[in-house]
C-alpha cells in the first residue's frame, strides 16, 4: 500500500444520522479494514444502518481512560465511499483495542461508542445513549479490551483461571475446599497475573456493566493473549468466594471490582436471556431498578449523570410498577416501547436536575419510600441545600444498605387511609411518627458488635452492614444503627411507606433532614407496624428538605 500523505488529508467530519423514530433506529457501524503488521496505519470504514434491519456486528467494551497516558491520542484513517481517506484522532486505549481485533485478511464490523457516536453533538449523544442497551443486546458478541499486557502475565493468568473454572462447574472434589497450606504451595508468578487482572480498571467503570450484562456472549482480550470467555473468570470468582478465600487472601486482596461486575452481569442476564434458569419476572421484582442503581454506585464514571444513564438499558428501568409485571419480557419489545422510558438522557441538564428527576420517578415506580435507603450522606452533604432525601448516585455505596433489598426488607410501614406522599418545591412531604430521640453515641466495642450482629444476621445480611455506621442509644434506652454522621438530638421516626425506621435532624417547624435509614435493634417489621398503628393519633405530616 502506498504511503499516506498526511499533509493533504483532511479531518473526518461526521454526517448527521437520519431522524430517529418508531421503526427507524439508526446507528453507525465501524468496519475495521484488514491490516498486517502492528505498525501499519488503522484504516476504518463508517456506515449508517437501521437496527431494524438486524445487521451483523460485534460490540467493543473498554475503559476510555482518565490518566494522562490514556488520554494520548492516535491518528487513524476513515476511508470514504470513493476510497478517499480522512484523519480521525482517537485515544490510545481505543487504538490498541481496534488493533487487537483487526483481522489480517478480512474486515471486522463492530460498534464502538467513541467513534460510532459523534461525541461533539450533544443531541446525537443523548439519542444514541437511549439505544445503547439495544445495541449491545443485538450484537453477536461483546469483545472486552482490558488493555496492553505490559508485564507479559495475561496468558499465564488466563491459564491459571480456566482449569479451576471448569472444575468448579464439574464440582471437582479436589477443589471443594482449599486450605492456606495449599495456597502457599501455588506458584506466585501466574497468580500475581491473576491479581493484576482483578485490579484492571475496566471492572470499575459504570458503562461497561450494561455492555457486558446485555451481551449474548463476551470475551476478555488482554494484550496479545488469546481471549477467554467471561464465564471462565466469573465461575473462578464464584469458586474463590465460596472455598478459595485463601487464594484471594494471599494473592488478590480486594476482589470487589470483579465481584461487583459479576453480580451486575447476573442481574442483567437473568432478565434478558431466555436460556437462564428461574422466573425472570420474579427476579426483577426482587431486584428493581433502584437496586441496580445502588449496586452501580460502586462504579466509576467521569460524568456523574452516567451513574444513571449507564444503567437505563436494564429492563427494570422500563417498568411502571417496580413489583408487578406490566411489560413484555422480550427485550426488543421492551426497548421499542418508548412510553416505558424511565428518564430521557440529556447531557444539557445539570447533575442535580437528573438526580432529583430520578428520585421522583423512583417514588412513583415503587409507590413507597424504599428509595430513602439509598441516601448516603457525609457531614458536608447533609449541611448543603441539596434535598437530603434525594440519593446522590455517584456517592459510593460500599456500605450495605438498610431498607432497600426486597428480600431482606420485604415489609413497608403501612397505615391504611393516610394521605399519600407528595413533593412540593423539591421537599418530600410524608406522614410519620417520632418514636424516640438519640441521646448518646456508642463506640464499637466487642460487646456492641455482638449485640448489633444478632439483628444483622437475622436479616440474612453480613457484618459489612456495620461499615460506615454508628451505634446509638435513645432516651428510652433502645439501641439503633445508622450512618456515622448521626448526632445526639436527632430523632428516630417511622415514616409511612418506608421499609425501615429513619433518623431525622430537625431544621425548623415541621421540617427535617434525612440522616439515613436505620436498624433498630430488637424491633421486627411487625413491631414497627404495630407501634405506628397503635399511635395513629400522633402521626403528623413531616417535611423532609
Amino acid at each position: 500500500m502506498a504511503p499516506i500523505l498526511e499533509s493533504v488529508i483532511e479531518d473526518y467530519r461526521y454526517t448527521a444520522l437520519p431522524e430517529q423514530g418508531p421503526g427507524d433506529l439508526y446507528i453507525r457501524l465501524l468496519d475495521i479494514l484488514p491490516g498486517g503488521p502492528k505498525d501499519e496505519a488503522l484504516r476504518l470504514g463508517l456506515r449508517t444502518t437501521r437496527l431494524e434491519e438486524s445487521p451483523t456486528y460485534e460490540c467493543l467494551s473498554y475503559a476510555w481512560g482518565t490518566s494522562d497516558g490514556d488520554r494520548e491520542e492516535k491518528e487513524v484513517f476513515v476511508v470514504g465511499p470513493n476510497a478517499e481517506s480522512f484523519k480521525l484522532r482517537i485515544r490510545k486505549n481505543l487504538n490498541d483495542a481496534l488493533r487487537a481485533l483487526r483481522h489480517s485478511s478480512r474486515s471486522r464490523t463492530i460498534w464502538a461508542d467513541a467513534i460510532c457516536i459523534n461525541q461533539e453533538d450533544h443531541e446525537e449523544r443523548s439519542s444514541q445513549v437511549i439505544l445503547m442497551g439495544l445495541i449491545y443486546w443485538s450484537a453477536s458478541r461483546v469483545n472486552i479490551w482490558l488493555g496492553p499486557d505490559r508485564r507479559g502475565v495475561a496468558k499465564m493468568a488466563f491459564e491459571a483461571v480456566k482449569p479451576i473454572s471448569a472444575a468448579h462447574w464439574e464440582t471437582d472434589a479436589r477443589l471443594s475446599s482449599f486450605s492456606k497450606e495449599q495456597a502457599a504451595e501455588l506458584d506466585p508468578v501466574p497468580w500475581e497475573g491473576v491479581a493484576e487482572l482483578y485490579r484492571n480498571s475496566w471492572f470499575e467503570r459504570a458503562w461497561v456493566q450494561q455492555e457486558l450484562g446485555l451481551s449474548k456472549e463476551a470475551y476478555f482480550y488482554w494484550g496479545d493473549s488469546p481471549p477467554i470467555d467471561v464465564r471462565d473468570l466469573f465461575s473462578f470468582d464464584l469458586w474463590m468466594e465460596s472455598v478459595g478465600d485463601s487464594v484471594r487472601a494471599r494473592f488478590i486482596g480486594d476482589a470487589s471490582g470483579v465481584r461487583g461486575t459479576r453480580n451486575l452481569w447476573l442481574q442483567y442476564s437473568r432478565v434478558t436471556r431466555s436460556d437462564w434458569p428461574g422466573d425472570p419476572d420474579q427476579f426483577m421484582a426482587e431486584n428493581p431498578f433502584l437496586q441496580v442503581l445502588v449496586d452501580g454506585s460502586n462504579c466509576k464514571a467521569t460524568d456523574p449523570r452516567d451513574h444513571v444513564y449507564a444503567f437505563l438499558g436494564h429492563p427494570a428501568a422500563r417498568r411502571r410498577n417496580a413489583y408487578e409485571n406490566d411489560q413484555s419480557m422480550n427485550y426488543a419489545e421492551i426497548f421499542i416501547d418508548v412510553n416505558h422510558t424511565f428518564i430521557t438522557p440529556d447531557y444539557r441538564r445539570t447533575v442535580d436536575e437528573v438526580f432529583l428527576d430520578v428520585a421522583k420517578k423512583l417514588l412513583v415506580q415503587h409507590n413507597d419510600l424504599r428509595i430513602l435507603g439509598a441516601v448516603s450522606h457525609s457531614t458536608g452533604t447533609i449541611a448543603s441545600d441539596y434535598p437530603s432525601w434525594v440519593p446522590r448516585w455517584n456517592a459510593n455505596q460500599h456500605r450495605k444498605t438498610i431498607g432497600i433489598s426486597v428480600s431482606i426488607w420485604p415489609t413497608k410501614i403501612d397505615v391504611p387511609g393516610l394521605p399519600t406522599t407528595r413533593i412540593e418545591v423539591n421537599a418530600l412531604h410524608v406522614q410519620g411518627l417520632v418514636i424516640s430521640t438519640v441521646s448518646s453515641l456508642l463506640k464499637w466495642t466487642k460487646e456492641c458488635i455482638q449485640v448489633a450482629t444478632v439483628d444483622v444476621f437475622a436479616r440474612k445480611n453480613t457484618i459489612e452492614m456495620l461499615y460506615g455506621r454508628r451505634l446509638f442509644q435513645t432516651k428510652d434506652g433502645r439501641k439503633g444503627m445508622v450512618q456515622d454522621i448521626v448526632q445526639a438530638g436527632d430523632v428516630v421516626a417511622l415514616l409511612v411507606g418506608a421499609c425501615s425506621p429513619c433518623v431525622l435532624r430537625h431544621v425548623e417547624g415541621g421540617k427535617f433532614k434525612l440522616v439515613g435509614t436505620c436498624l433498630m435493634l430488637g424491633l421486627a417489621d411487625d413491631d414497627l407496624n404495630d407501634m405506628i398503628n397503635n399511635r395513629r393519633g400522633q402521626i403528623q405530616e413531616m417535611i423532609i428538605v
